[in-house]
């Protein structure tokens, strides 16, 4: 049975490709942790992938805009901001703090899809009547 024509794997491979492609990239941020003016890269959200959002940048237009529950308003530059604070004396950008969490929570996407992977190939199997052996 071909079960990349359905649409279910085809998603959840889709999605663990990307998910070992941002292992790679946060991977190469760690191993450039020292490298003079290196900046960290991350892939585009799978989400604007997926629903053709394109990672078009955010804008804000009044101070009112977009209050966090802290009071503060978000800026398009936040991020930049941020970086800049951590930027060492050599120019690198890479926290390893930031890099080693992403990496923590892609592994544990990673997992959570090939879980789902497994329930749907043993609810295949339960409806073809196989049991639910994996």
């Amino acid at each position: 049975m071909d079960l990349t024509g359905m649409t279910v794997f085809r998603q959840l491979e889709q999605k663990m490709g990307w998910l070992s492609a941002r292992q790679s990239v946060l991977a190469e941020n760690i191993a450039n942790a020292d490298t003079p003016g290196y900046r960290p890269r991350d892939l585009q959200a799978f989400a604007s992938l997926v629903d053709g959002r394109g990672g078009l940048p955010m804008q804000v237009t009044s101070p009112v805009h977009m209050v966090g529950s802290n009071g503060n308003t978000a800026t398009p530059s936040a991020q930049r901001d941020r970086y800049a604070i951590e930027t060492s004396p050599n120019g690198n950008q890479v926290s390893l703090e930031d890099q080693l969490t992403k990496m923590g929570e892609n592994g544990m996407d990673y997992q959570f899809m090939t879980n789902l992977y497994r329930k749907q190939i043993s609810m295949i199997k339960t409806a073809l009547g196989r049991g639910t052996s994996a």
